[in-house]
């Protein structure tokens, strides 16, 4: 075995004893069943994508398509059933092979930068800290870093639902054409929502690309706040982003969301049957979810199972801000989806 074999070898392991695994390692890439709340901490996560980066090759002749790490429940191969939400890093000059499959994606980015941009049905969608940028099901998607540092992400899709339906579909652009053309200007999706709604002449491309810009996220999140609006009182000041197509929830099976936690602030306790998943975009807290609590800070990432009793805290002098990502809509659409507060 080479020294670079024997250092990966090293990183899946340590994967593994930090929670982690990594999209390469192809045996624990399945859902698995969600038992308990969980914290992944950033430092662990940033670490392993940083190792990666060096070590697994990405790409057409990589040793991966994607250089995805996920997040293990650690008393199950993966978490949750419904969400994956994992962390993405692709370094410069990298670029993805592109395809097209059934599942619903979306990319919350962390960093990225000048010249990294997601390329989905021929139009190219930059990259900002903060933006979230969906591709529906159908659309042909891959990413190229185009700046001098590496750009992270979470990839959040719905594969464990198809997984359980055995339903998906991936076709993969050839080794040598693995590259869309980019073919539209970019804006071009946006200019056309209108002409996209109502009946579409296209079922495999039922939705269009879109991007929702931290600069239009931030600034309503803050006049919210300023115009001291009460905000929900399980969750904080929080929006959810629709499509723009029928204005319903991001994609048909998830729920893309962010909230705002002022300083001091404890929301009212509640539970719902379906997942939510968590990224701490800014700021610390903490948040009970039954008896246990998880303290979290920037960064962080954690998971509330199904008809879990939880609130969040935020203790610190700041403003908190959660991403999250939820699959209400799929429960919704079955006739599952419940939903009841904390008794009085």
């Amino acid at each position: 075995m080479t020294s670079t074999e024997t250092s990966l070898a090293e990183l899946n392991q340590w994967m593994v004893e930090h929670h982690l695994h990594g999209f390469w390692t192809q045996g624990v890439g399945g859902p698995g069943a969600q038992r308990k709340a969980n914290v992944w901490k950033w430092a662990d996560v940033y670490a392993g994508l940083l190792k990666a980066g060096d070590l697994v090759p990405v790409g057409p002749s990589g040793l991966t398509e994607m250089r995805t790490i996920g997040l293990r429940d650690p008393e199950a191969p993966t978490m949750p059933k419904s969400i994956s939400l994992a962390p993405q890093i692709l370094m410069p000059g990298e670029r993805t092979r592109a395809h097209r499959n059934l599942k619903n994606e979306s990319r919350f980015v962390l960093q990225a930068p000048a010249g990294a941009v997601f390329i989905a049905q021929g139009e190219e969608f930059p990259m900002e800290p903060g933006d979230l940028v969906v591709s529906p099901t159908g659309t042909d998607h891959d990413h190229y870093n185009g700046g001098d540092e590496p750009a992270i992400w979470l990839d959040g899709l719905d594969m464990g639902l198809l997984a359980m339906m055995g339903a998906e579909i991936n076709v993969r652009y050839p080794v040598d054409e693995p590259y869309q053309k980019t073919d539209k200007p970019r804006g071009y999706y946006a200019a056309t929502y209108d002409q996209m709604k109502g009946d579409n002449p296209d079922p495999a491309f039922i939705r269009p690309p879109v991007r929702y810009p931290w600069a239009d996220t931030i600034s309503t999140l803050a006049a919210l706040k300023e115009s001291e609006v009460a905000g929900d009182p399980h969750d904080g000041i929080i929006l959810r982003y629709t499509s723009p197509v029928d204005r319903g929830p991001t994609l048909p099976t998830l729920s893309c969301e962010i909230q705002l936690l002022t300083p001091g602030l404890k929301t009212s306790a509640h539970r719902h049957n379906s997942t939510a998943v968590y990224h701490v975009f800014q700021g610390e807290g903490r948040t009970r979810v039954g008896d246990d609590w998880l303290e979290w800070s920037q960064g962080d990432l954690f998971c509330i199972p199904p008809w879990q009793l939880h609130h969040h805290e935020n203790a610190a002098r700041g403003d908190a801000i959660l991403y999250s990502i939820d699959d209400w809509p799929a429960m919704t659409k079955l006739g599952f989806y419940r939903i009841e507060s904390e008794a009085p």
